[in-house]
């Protein structure tokens, strides 16, 4: 998720598990700790190098047990050398305990979105999405942010109560993350129960969080030729207009399937590929989306996308992404925000599926 909402959640990780032990000073190292890993966009390379190394090592569940240790035994040293008063060994265990826990968090987080999150680093590159939440929810984070101001204002007093009040708000932010993983189930049996009414049976259905909240899902669906995308509230399911727009045979993408642009970026998307090739200006171009990211129905749209294009002189790329200017977007943010808490549903249930030409 946003750094925000990171560095929120390791400091109350870090409040609940030590400030009753130590001071204020863990929940500011929680903070840090917990935002940590995604310094990882700093690591230069190309675009598909930043594809590959971000939510890479630092997020890996083996980098918690390496950096916890040794970040919590550097504060207690430092502690020590910066205190008069007498600093006994116990402390050293919570400082260390805080900052693992901190750490641990942020891919624990992050892995309920849709990104994609290598745990099994170094030993597996596979990346793992629950689509429970989207990248930035502000219903999630301003409760992790007044825990952290409770904790801040009860620092010099009432250690048992700050203590509680981490406790509880970790609970509170478990339970809207498991009802977020709840409506991203409904949404997918809903949008599966409304295929099978229209006569679709053979569909891969997923859906995907939508920015800002839990309600509103974009909504995939697979079947051998083509691709769908719809939107859904389940604030008030209703009818799912679907964009449609039918793939390139598998075996177009011979030719490129080993090009180095292809390889990582179908691995980035984790399956959620719309791929066409088509002709423009005597040049081949192979066209990639990734469906879990978009503001409409048009399966050709993405904030992920790549084009190859094979030219006289080679193949080179570009990364497409969307065609819509900055007011264009703005709209279509407007626009999901009114549609994830609608009224009532009175679109026309027999409307046409649009489908996008190739």
């Amino acid at each position: 998720m946003d750094p925000i909402s990171q560095a929120a959640l390791g400091a109350v990780v870090a409040q609940a598990s030590a400030q009753h032990k130590l001071s204020f000073r863990v929940v500011v190292a929680g903070a840090i700790a917990g935002a940590m890993p995604d310094l990882d966009v700093f690591i230069a390379g190309d675009y598909f190098d930043n594809l590959q190394t971000h939510r890479g090592i630092t997020h890996s569940l083996f980098f918690a047990p390496v950096m916890g240790p040794m970040l919590g035994y550097l504060i207690y040293k430092l502690e020590r050398i910066h205190s008069s008063e007498l600093i006994d060994r116990e402390r050293l265990n919570y400082w260390i305990l805080a900052i693992f826990l901190a750490i641990l968090s942020h891919p624990l987080l992050d892995v309920l979105t849709p990104y994609g999150t290598q745990l099994l680093l170094p030993f597996s590159n596979q990346r793992f999405a629950i689509y429970a939440m989207p990248i930035v929810d502000p219903l999630y984070t301003v409760p992790l942010l007044v825990a952290v101001i409770l904790a801040w204002r009860y620092r010099h007093r009432h250690r048992v109560k700050v203590h509680l009040i981490g406790i509880s708000f970790l609970l509170i932010s478990t339970s809207y993350l498991s009802y977020g993983w709840y409506l991203g189930q409904a949404a997918t049996q809903e949008a599966v129960r409304q295929l099978e009414n229209q006569g679709i049976h053979n569909a891969v259905v997923q859906s995907f969080p939508t920015i800002f909240q839990v309600h509103y899902r974009r909504v995939v669906a697979r079947t051998p030729t083509e691709d769908r995308v719809g939107y859904i509230s389940m604030w008030r399911p209703c009818i799912i207009e679907w964009g449609i727009a039918e793939r390139s045979p598998h075996n177009s993408f011979n030719e490129v399937s080993d090009l180095r642009s292809i390889r990582i970026f179908e691995w980035f998307a984790m399956g959620w590929l719309h791929k066409t090739v088509s002709e423009r200006d005597g040049n081949t171009i192979y066209q990639l989306a990734d469906l879990r990211y978009g503001l409409d129905t048009n399966p050709k749209e993405s904030f992920f996308s790549l084009n190859v294009i094979d030219t006289e002189e080679g193949f080179t790329w570009n990364t497409g992404n969307s065609t819509r200017d900055l007011d264009q977007v703005n709209e279509l943010l407007g626009d999901l925000f009114e549609s994830a808490y609608p009224s009532s549903c009175d679109r026309p249930s027999d409307r046409e599926p649009k489908r996008e030409q190739i």
